[in-house]
């Protein structure tokens, strides 16, 4: 009795190997999330990029560097997919074996006689798995220059999950060109909100967000430019110090010849100081403004303890202020 039942469960032993199909998206990426509770970033690999380039060791976060187990990249959604996908597995595979073993102690059973037995099988609801959906606005896409591999994230990314390549040096236009997607599709996102003081403070949100990018992926950009030239293991700098418009300048001239004045005519120059004050407001004083902001900027449309206003038209300047830096210093190396 039960030979079929017994013989799966010998079969699967202490484990069970499920085919489970992951759901991708419509050009064949699939979804990843930094397992690291400091970053939890949302990114896209190209499945077949995933299944043949990344070691079955380890993965890394383009985004961060968190380098770890692949496995522990899956979204939430995915876990739940893939449990929900083994148990329905689990549940057809066994249940057939019972369907099986049901029929078989039937037909064994005699005809005619005073006494009958028989056996049923009625198996549960099959369970109905329904593939999870991630929104697709202002997704980026990127390409490893080492490796190759194909992946994708919602703003700038540095790190190949793969390699772990940092490729922040070639990202930079395109976390540019990621948040003037981002400013543009502000109005749609505005109208799918559910009421104007949410729709005030999402906006509010992307846009500050957006801001303080632009300065995080030109510091890596200015990093990785600056260890290009020949004179940059000459010079110790201090961790932040490109997030710092006077202090960045003034390495620059020392190790390349010229500064940020001599590569940018000075109203643009002023602007850009502002802007990286701004960013350093958001960033470490929730957006207050304080005394050493106006001392440093001249910023006279604030006064001291209102907060800060970011606007598209602020986002969109500082972007093409430092894609103008960015080319100036490329030549220097």
């Amino acid at each position: 009795m039960f030979d079929q039942t017994q013989r799966l469960l010998r079969q699967w032993g202490d484990s069970v190997s499920a085919p489970i199909p992951m759901p991708l998206d419509d050009d064949g990426y699939l979804d990843r999330k930094c397992p690291s509770s400091r970053c939890k970033s949302e990114f896209k690999v190209m499945m077949d990029d995933w299944k043949e380039k990344v070691p079955e060791e380890e993965a890394y976060c383009p985004i961060c560097g968190r380098k770890s187990d692949p496995s522990a990249f899956n979204t939430k959604q995915q876990n739940k997919y893939i449990r929900d996908y083994a148990f329905r597995y689990i549940s057809d595979q066994l249940g057939e074996a019972l369907r099986r073993d049901t029929q078989s102690f039937n037909r064994s059973q005699p005809r005619g006689g005073f006494i009958t037995m028989s056996m049923s099988y009625k198996p549960g609801p099959r369970q109905v798995v329904v593939p999870y959906e991630v929104a697709e606005m202002m997704r980026q896409r990127f390409e490893c220059e080492g490796c190759h591999c194909r992946y994708s994230a919602f703003g700038a990314a540095f790190f190949c999950p793969a390699c772990g390549h940092n490729s922040a040096a070639t990202m930079f236009e395109v976390a540019v060109d990621a948040v003037r997607k981002t400013v543009a599709h502000i109005p749609d996102i505005r109208q799918s909100m559910p009421d104007r003081d949410t729709a005030e403070n999402v906006q509010r949100l992307m846009l500050e967000e957006s801001f303080t990018k632009l300065v995080a992926a030109f510091q890596r950009f200015a990093e990785a430019t600056f260890d290009l030239l020949p004179t940059a293991s000459h010079f110790k700098r201090r961790k932040n110090v490109f997030q710092s418009i006077a202090e960045s300048s003034d390495l620059w001239r020392k190790a390349a010849g010229k500064g940020y004045d001599e590569l940018v005519p000075r109203p643009d120059l002023e602007e850009l100081v502002r802007y990286f004050q701004q960013r350093h407001l958001l960033a470490h004083k929730d957006g207050i403004i304080d005394q050493e902001y106006i001392d440093k900027t001249g910023d006279r449309a604030y006064r001291v303890g209102e907060r800060l206003v970011i606007r598209e038209k602020a986002v969109l300047r500082l972007a093409e202020l430092l894609s103008l830096l960015a080319s100036c210093l490329r030549r220097l190396t």
